[in-house]
């Protein structure tokens, strides 16, 4: 329902309540008023008579008594008077106009027969009649009785009835007119102005550009909507170019950050390069401006050679590495069975395991029925946690491997995942190194060739395939590296 329709209903029942009340009240008090107006009157031609019949009846002159009441029947046919004597005789025109109810009858003989005043209404509740019983003066004539006055209030009630009329007529057209006059001027004045300020809305939520301002006039409260719409409207679109504008600074900022975390990453790369390659290729300068300088003794120059060798062969696996933890294409899912694929690179490091007194324990369920997922991927995983444990772990010790089927939430959906979690009871690591572990070149085992490149593969890898990888660790006492990796059933 609209503001117009329900002020216009309000407005409509607000003055329903007060205009019926105030009808109410102006026809109870206009009854009253015409009760006492009728009574008065009544009181007045009572008495009036009551003189001139106590007159006539003194002067014994009934027949004027009988004229005066038929004089009076024609003039007020509403009004009829009779006179009682205590003898019960009767004194009354001929006309019978008003027919008086019995009880009306009884009451008027009995107040002849008291001698005393009497008025009622008949019925009580509501009343046809007003009757008036007045006593005859004792000093004016010898003859006891009473003057008794019935007057029909059909005319009264019928005034009523108009009044009553006019009283409902007046009061729906007035509220007619109001309900009307308020919903034209609503209209005009709160329907239309909001209309135009929604429309306006509307044309702001889907415009690119600052709306014309809305037109004010007048100093009301619409008015006031409309001119803090107008400042609002503009005030966003300021502020919505100086977002663009910031929105387009951070872009730029965010694109020269990448920039220069490439070159940080490049330069990184270029001095571990530098610092890896850069020891052997010393040593073959040296040794190859030793062979130029003519070594004529065999033993020498093969002894020359074969460290020409292992410096090449360094060098050779340095490049390797450093090609292993380039960008590559990942390789496409495949069916494969899980639990052989990690059972085989868990043989292949089994006499270097065996050879270092390290007991490993690889447990899984019974059986996984194959699944599509990146083969080559979970090796390498598994190949360079179980490298870096064997590493970790100083005398003997032990490495286990546990697989299990579990689940991880991706993109509000629950999706099937394997569970690979690798502990060994090695030295553990720092907590301070935690942050830093997955960085490439990061390793706290350079002066024994750690590269820093395992763990940073594992770490690309396992992103690439959609899951998660988390260290635990307490130094001194091993750690554990727990892998989420999500797979697909077959279609």
């Amino acid at each position: 329902m609209s503001v117009i329709y329900k002020l216009t209903f309000s407005l409509f029942v607000l003055t329903l309540i007060v205009f019926g009340i105030y009808g109410t009240y102006q026809l109870r008090t206009e009854s009253q008023d015409l009760r006492d107006d009728v009574e008065k009157e009544t009181r007045l031609l009572a008495h009036s008579l009551l003189v001139s019949v106590e007159n006539a009846i003194r002067d014994q002159q009934m027949e004027d008594v009988q004229k005066l009441l038929q004089q009076l029947e024609r003039l007020k046919p509403s009004i009829d008077v009779r006179i009682y004597i205590q003898n019960r005789n009767v004194i009354r025109s001929d006309a019978k106009s008003v027919v008086w109810p019995e009880k009306v009858k009884e009451a008027l003989y009995q107040a002849a027969l008291d001698g005393e005043t009497k008025q009622f209404y008949f019925p009580a509740d509501e009343p046809d009649f007003l009757v008036l019983s007045l006593p005859f003066n004792k000093a004016s004539t010898d003859m006891p009785g009473n003057l008794a006055v019935v007057r029909s209030l059909q005319k009264m009630k019928e005034d009523l009835s108009k009044t009553k009329t006019y009283i409902l007529l007046s009061f729906f057209s007035l509220i007619l007119f109001t309900s009307l006059l308020c919903f034209f001027l609503g209209h005009i004045y709160i329907s239309r102005p909001l209309r135009e300020l929604r429309q306006a809305m509307l044309a702001f939520r889907n415009s690119r550009e600052p709306p014309e301002p809305l037109p004010t006039t007048g100093n009301d409260e619409l008015s006031s909507v409309t001119q803090e719409f107008n400042r609002m409207t503009a005030q966003l679109f300021s502020a919505y170019r100086r977002l663009e504008a910031e929105t387009q600074q951070r872009r730029q900022l965010q694109r020269a950050l990448q920039n220069a975390d490439k070159m940080i990453t490049i330069g990184q790369l270029s001095a571990g390069l530098a610092h890896e390659i850069g020891s052997p290729l010393q040593i073959i300068n040296g040794r190859a401006r030793a062979l130029a300088g003519g070594g004529e003794d065999l033993k020498e120059v093969q002894r020359i050679a074969s460290i020409l060798v292992d410096q090449t062969d360094r060098i050779t696996r340095i490049v390797q590495r450093l090609l292993e933890f380039a960008p590559r294409p990942s390789s496409e899912p495949v069916l494969c069975n899980v639990i052989r694929a990690i059972a085989e690179v868990i043989d292949m490091l089994g006499f270097e395991a065996r050879r270092q007194g390290v007991i490993m324990t690889y447990t899984h369920p019974e059986t996984l029925p194959l699944l599509l997922i990146n083969k080559d991927g979970i090796q390498q995983i598994v190949l360079n946690l179980l490298s870096n444990a064997l590493a970790a772990i100083v005398g003997t010790g032990s490495i286990t491997v546990d697989l299990s089927q579990d689940s991880i939430i991706y993109a509000d959906n629950e999706i099937p995942a394997l569970r690979l979690t690798v502990s060994d009871t090695g030295t553990g690591i720092a907590p301070e190194h935690l942050p830093y572990l997955f960085e490439p070149y990061f390793t706290t085992r350079s002066k024994q060739g750690g590269t820093g490149l395992g763990l940073a593969v594992v770490k690309t890898l396992v992103t690439e395939m959609g899951g998660s990888v988390i260290a635990e660790t307490e130094s001194g006492n091993g750690s554990r590296f727990i892998l989420h990796l999500p797979w697909k059933n077959p279609s």
